[in-house]
């Protein structure tokens, strides 16, 4: 019964905001205008997504490697695209895939929170005095047309301006809706004096802004009122306070689906924000006589209360930035330390059993924002699984763990020398523990990818597909082979036991080379996979002919002949796809190399 109630809820409350908005058109109305604009803020967002690689991604990473251009940065964003929770995401997406540093992020959130002022002085200015509908109009209508489209410059383009038309209608509705009012009932009539009226409607500001997902919309909504005269002017002052503060929301929960890195934007907003208002809470009668002040300097009538809110607004949160700007150098040494980058596990670490279970690193839920950003953190959980399966096949060899260190003369000494029984790790268990959660991770990440792909990335998601697949495998292969080298590798037979330290010597020499390998196809690479291979065929032909030598001579049985055969093969396989596996990483290739890297499968 709890469950079914608890389940019913939500559908009893439309059905009372219905019956609600049916009573009353001038609510109907505003309703309808809050929607609006709330969709046109997200068709606006969608429509800067849809340039991935374009120019707003290459300014954010350009332009934030310094804080007063990042803040700049924020500033201009905010007012172009009229959303600072669009730029506060970005920022958080960028950040969690290393695009941009700390630094940068912090300016961007200074910065956005800035930008916020250019939307009330442009509905303050304009905006409820023009007929923001018929504007809307020509906006709507070629949007449309342009989004349609299948060419991404022009779709993206379509998609802002439709955003753009329905914020233009949506501020219409809600003046529409407001003035509506004046002749059924009288909301300022409901205006709460004193403290409690600042803390009541900074409640109702931050409410209204976590509920539409949007601060702008609660300021145009506070906008639209005072115009009409349904909320006092101190209450207004009060609801801009909150629907700052409410923003928070939006922010911490992106911070929530990202890494360490992006979490710090967030945790920069929140610390902004609450510092902000705290202190203008507690300055509220100080900011207001400033702002009468600055009202009467440049002119403005006693009663333009939509302006002077404008102006709150805007000192409000230069207030802030002046309070912070002096310490976001130490805000980022703070962050830093508190939300430091996701470690690896090390290749000197000792036993990997005794490493905790490894996960995905760098793909996260806000990475997903843009294309760019999820083929950047994909590309680095990539370079991850890759280290992750050369660690794993070496400890299932039983090779030493300091093989990144050494020279192929001391590995050909290390694999000819006995393995301590604790030493010898579990190939099954390795696998379930630092491979299959991170395979899981990416798989889910990538059937996630829904942003708009151009054929160049939709190439780099199958290549990325590809190059997992390719390390799992090789992974699986070295499980296998595990298998008769545990039996075999203490075994009293000599010629048994010197044929599988060359093949463990062989898998050893394979991951040296691939140690010192670029992350990137070019020329070189390709030259590197050739040696590879020729060498990889000159070994196993090589160890062939010794095999039917011993044969011969009685040195082996024909089940320990077809054993090393066997694990050859297994070998071969961890060899091909171990180097396949590191062919496909980096993800950003231009399009010419995509040849070199069919020549390096190939050669694989």
């Amino acid at each position: 019964m709890r469950k079914l109630f608890g389940r019913a809820w939500f559908p009893v409350l439309l059905l009372v905001l219905l019956g609600l908005m049916i009573w009353s058109t001038e609510l109907a109305t505003l309703a309808a205008g809050v929607g609006l604009f709330v969709l046109g803020i997200g068709r606006l967002e969608e429509g800067f997504r849809a340039f991935s690689g374009g120019a707003l991604e290459r300014w954010l990473k350009w332009s934030t490697d310094g804080l007063w251009k990042s803040l700049l940065v924020g500033v201009v964003s905010t007012a172009a695209v009229q959303s600072s929770t669009l730029v506060t995401l970005l920022g958080i997406a960028f950040l969690s895939a290393g695009l941009i540093n700390t630094l940068g992020g912090v300016g961007l959130v200074f910065g956005a929170n800035l930008g916020t002022t250019s939307g009330a002085w442009l509905i303050a200015m304009a905006g409820l005095k023009l007929n923001m509908a018929q504007l809307s109009m020509p906006m709507l209508a070629f949007g449309v047309f342009l989004a349609r489209r299948e060419e991404t410059g022009w779709r993206g383009g379509g998609l802002a301006l439709l955003g753009i038309g329905l914020l233009f209608l949506g501020i219409d509705l809600m003046k529409n809706g407001f003035s509506g009012f004046e002749g059924a009932f009288d909301l300022a009539r409901y205006a709460v004096e004193g403290w409690t009226g600042v803390l009541l409607f900074v409640l109702i500001g931050a409410l209204a802004t976590v509920v539409m997902q949007s601060s702008h919309a609660t300021l145009v909504l506070t906008l639209a009122a005072l115009a009409a005269g349904q909320v006092h002017y101190d209450n207004a002052l009060a609801l801009v306070i909150g629907a700052n503060l409410g923003s928070i929301a939006t922010a911490l929960f992106a911070g929530i689906g990202s890494n360490n890195a992006g979490r710090r934007i967030a945790a920069t907003h929140l610390i902004f924000n609450l510092v902000t208002a705290g202190a203008a809470l507690l300055l509220l009668h100080q900011l207001m006589a400033a702002v009468e002040w600055l009202a009467e300097a440049g002119g403005f009538a006693p009663d333009a209360h939509m302006l002077k809110l404008a102006i709150f607004h805007t000192l409000y949160n230069v207030f802030g930035l002046v309070l912070m700007l002096p310490w976001a150098f130490l805000l980022v040494r703070l962050l830093e330390r508190w939300l430091p980058d996701e470690q690896r596990v090390s290749e000197s670490a000792g036993l990997l059993s005794e490493q905790p279970r490894t996960r995905a690193l760098y793909v996260n839920e806000s990475a997903l924002l843009h294309a760019d950003t999820a083929l950047k953190v994909l590309d680095q959980e990539l370079q991850h699984l890759a280290q992750l399966s050369r660690q794993v096949v070496g400890a299932a060899m039983y090779l030493p763990s300091g093989l990144a260190d050494m020279t192929p003369s001391q590995l050909h000494q290390a694999v000819r020398q006995p393995v301590p029984l604790e030493r010898r790790e579990d190939a099954e268990a390795l696998y379930e523990q630092h491979i299959k959660g991170v395979y899981a991770d990416i798989v889910d990440f990538m059937s996630r990818v829904d942003v708009s792909l151009l054929p160049e990335q939709q190439q780099a998601m199958l290549n990325a597909t590809m190059a997992a697949r390719d390390l799992v495998t090789a992974v699986k292969a070295a499980k296998h082979l595990q298998t008769n080298l545990r039996k075999h590798i203490d075994s009293p037979q000599p010629t048994l036991r010197e044929a599988y330290s060359r093949l463990r010597e062989q898998c050893g020499l394979t991951l040296l080379e691939l140690r010192d390998w670029s992350d990137h196809v070019d020329s070189e690479l390709l030259r590197q996979v050739q040696d590879s291979e020729a060498r990889g065929v000159l070994f196993a032909d090589g160890f062939q002919s010794n095999l039917q030598q011993q044969l011969r001579n009685r040195e082996l049985d024909g089940w320990q002949a077809t054993s090393l055969l066997n694990d050859l093969n297994y070998l071969e396989r961890i060899r091909r796809h171990l180097l396949r596996g590191h062919a496909g990483l980096g993800q950003s290739l231009p399009a010419d190399d995509d040849q070199r890297l069919e020549q390096v499968v190939s050669l694989a």
